[in-house]
């Protein structure tokens, strides 16, 4: 009976220091098994920019399209991002990157998949503090968002007040692209208004821009924080017979904005590498599950858990040379600068 307690108790002692130890490491994939998920925010011409990334990566790699798994939401959801991250922990995928809408909230079920040996990073939009996120590849939002404080100073030398749409008001792209800005512009004549907040509905956007315009005639300037923010600015302005009049910043470069810039609509953008996010998302992963950790971060060049895919600000001065910039990288766009010219200076 004794020697049945000892052996009781010595694998009782096992079974709590298994579940005590570190979480399980991803076995090493092959080709066969190897798949990957990124998941996006919500269907945008920006996020197909990113699964563009996606695809690119796939095929450099020698994958499977099925191996390389690209999803958005149609709207910003947070409850929906978490259903596909709960389906692809049942499926035992190898990896998966995610936009997190809400970092606090995503962040048990992201902490659930790297305890199930999943490979869990992020793009676009920082994790909490302490996340299981093993890195994020993205903007650094807060130097971005004082770029385009820089550039609205430029702008508004006399200063004037400035109508401020964002798509989050938990989202820390959002926030901190929001404060980078007003500190920016701190300590100036320019008097930045509360933001208001679409919830990533264009549509939504669209009419809040048309509001603080309605309540504000006097407006000098806005800042559009998320994609579709910029073009809802533009098309609220150009119906108020004021553009060009209104100084427009805003991020990223997509089709409508490049249309904006090319109008004289839109002063200046922020452009993000979405692109690149994309396809460094798959690159990582892949390396990580197949090379190690370690040797991963040393090949892709993580710092401090951040892969900085950096900005370009892009103006009717330098549009010419930012295509050209995007076409001998090999990186597909919808727009063109055939036959427009930049308005003379």
């Amino acid at each position: 009976m004794k020697r049945l307690y000892l052996l009781l108790a010595i694998a009782l002692v096992a079974t709590l220091l298994v579940s005590c130890g570190p979480r399980p490491t991803p076995a090493k994939p092959s080709a066969e098994n190897f798949r990957v998920v990124v998941i996006g925010k919500s269907v945008h011409p920006y996020w197909s920019n990113v699964e563009l990334g996606v695809r690119a990566a796939a095929r450099d790699l020698g994958l499977r399209e099925d191996q390389a798994i690209f999803f958005v939401p149609p709207t910003e959801d947070v409850a929906k991002q978490i259903e596909v991250m709960e389906t692809y922990i049942a499926q035992k995928v190898t990896g998966i990157a995610i936009a997190p809408s809400d970092p606090a909230a995503l962040e048990p079920v992201m902490k659930k998949a790297a305890e199930a040996g999943i490979i869990v990073t992020t793009l676009d939009t920082p994790p909490v503090e302490g996340s299981v996120s093993l890195v994020y590849i993205g903007t650094d939002n807060y130097a971005a968002g004082r770029m385009a404080g820089e550039v609205m100073k430029q702008l508004l030398p006399e200063g004037g007040k400035v109508g401020i749409g964002r798509g989050s008001d938990t989202a820390l792209n959002a926030l901190q692209r929001t404060q980078g800005f007003l500190d920016a512009i701190a300590g100036t004549k320019i008097q930045a208004l509360e933001p208001v907040n679409d919830k990533e509905d264009a549509a939504r956007a669209l009419e809040l821009a048309n509001s603080v315009l309605s309540a504000h005639p006097d407006l000098a300037g806005a800042f559009g924080v998320y994609a579709y923010n910029g073009p809802a600015w533009a098309t609220a302005i150009k119906e108020a017979g004021k553009a060009g009049k209104i100084k427009l910043v805003c991020f990223d470069a997509t089709t409508d904005i490049i249309n904006g810039i090319k109008e004289g609509v839109i002063h200046a953008t922020i452009a993000q590498r979405e692109y690149d996010m994309g396809y460094k998302s798959v690159q990582l992963i892949y390396l990580i599950a197949t090379k190690g950790k370690e040797a991963a971060f040393a090949e892709m060049g993580v710092k401090n858990g951040v892969i900085d895919t950096g900005v370009d600000v892009i103006t009717a001065k330098n549009l010419k040379e930012y295509e050209a910039a995007l076409d001998a990288r090999g990186i597909p766009h919808e727009w063109t600068t055939k036959g427009w010219e930049p308005p003379s200076q």
